[in-house]
């Protein structure tokens, strides 16, 4: 499953991070000892010193005045020495990947941004949408293809919508319901949109419908192994839940029942609640929509979501006769 398959890489490229991170250092510490002996002495004096410190604040015991003076210059001799071999100070820490996280991923409790960029890397190259959106984005959009009329003047109207909503991403709550019929270019619209929030650093995370609840679905009845029920869980509630930006692409053409209705209203419930971005792009329209599914789900998207609706012909379809 792509949950799975990024989850489990990613972890163990931080894993082999954090290695090679300390071997680098452990090699390079050892260099450094060959060529400047005396760094050992300095190290273990000043560590005497710190010791001395700590015994004195606890006893209450008020050190020498010297105490600074001799700190300060062991430091400075620290410092010549290295320099004087060609290294510095920070020869002596381990140099990581990303110094915000260290390599592990996490910055206190919240992802990282580089976690957050591998994942959606990977989410991208697995659904080959990377490439897709070198084809469609804002720079390739064009109105040609709907006709004078309501539906140009609809597409007009989603391109503004669609603007907006970038535009005031960081500062809103706001989310996209999008519907048409087949071919009117919802996709493209959508493609558009993930293009500029992931080209501004943003976590955007795109499935189908159908991928999303296969996702869902083995988590809930335990077919999803990432080496406990819990990592599954844990790629659940930071890559669905709390992206800054999930699309479900396609909502309808999964099977419709019971357990997809729940697990729908969970997910968009939970990011409405997390104050989190989702875009649904579906064929089906509001009366659909709400025979379909749930009068909750009908309800918490009514109230929380903007409307756009698609016009015209199968966009798709008309390219290909041109073609011909």
């Amino acid at each position: 499953m792509i949950a799975r398959t990024a989850f489990e890489q990613i972890l163990k490229e931080y894993d082999e991070k954090q290695l090679e991170a300390a071997r680098e250092l452990r090699e390079r510490r050892e260099q450094i000892e060959r060529e400047v002996p005396r760094l050992k002495e300095i190290e273990d004096e000043i560590a005497g010193l710190s010791v001395s410190e700590a015994i004195s604040r606890i006893s209450g015991k008020a050190l020498p005045g010297s105490y600074k003076d001799q700190l300060a210059s062991l430091r400075a001799e620290k410092d010549k020495v290295l320099s004087e071999a060609g290294f510095t100070e920070d020869d002596l820490n381990a140099h990581y990947e990303c110094e915000k996280c260290r390599d592990t991923g996490y910055v206190g409790n919240e992802l990282c941004t580089c976690f957050k960029e591998r994942v959606t890397n990977i989410l991208y190259d697995q659904s080959n949408i990377k490439e897709i959106l070198k084809e469609e984005n804002f720079g390739t959009y064009s109105f040609k293809y709907y006709p004078e009329g309501e539906a140009l003047d609809a597409a007009k109207n989603a391109l503004q919508k669609a603007e907006s909503f970038i535009r005031d991403f960081s500062r809103s709550e706001d989310n996209l319901f999008i519907t048409g019929a087949a071919g009117v270019g919802k996709t493209f619209l959508t493609n558009c949109i993930a293009k500029e929030l992931l080209d501004q650093g943003y976590f955007v995370v795109y499935l189908s419908a159908i991928r999303l609840f296969d996702i869902l679905s083995d988590v809930t009845f335990g077919s999803f192994r990432t080496g406990s029920e819990g990592a599954s869980s844990e790629f659940v509630k930071k890559h669905i839940y709390d992206c800054d930006l999930l699309i479900i692409d396609d909502l309808g053409t999964e099977m419709v029942n019971s357990f997809t209705a729940t697990q729908l209203f969970n997910c968009v419930n939970e990011r409405i609640l997390g104050k989190k971005h989702t875009i649904i792009s579906t064929n089906l329209s509001l009366k659909q929509l709400q025979d379909n599914y749930s009068e909750r789900i009908f309800s918490r998207i009514a109230n929380k979501y903007t409307f756009i609706k698609l016009l015209g012909n199968d966009i798709r379809m008309t390219k290909k006769l041109e073609e011909n």
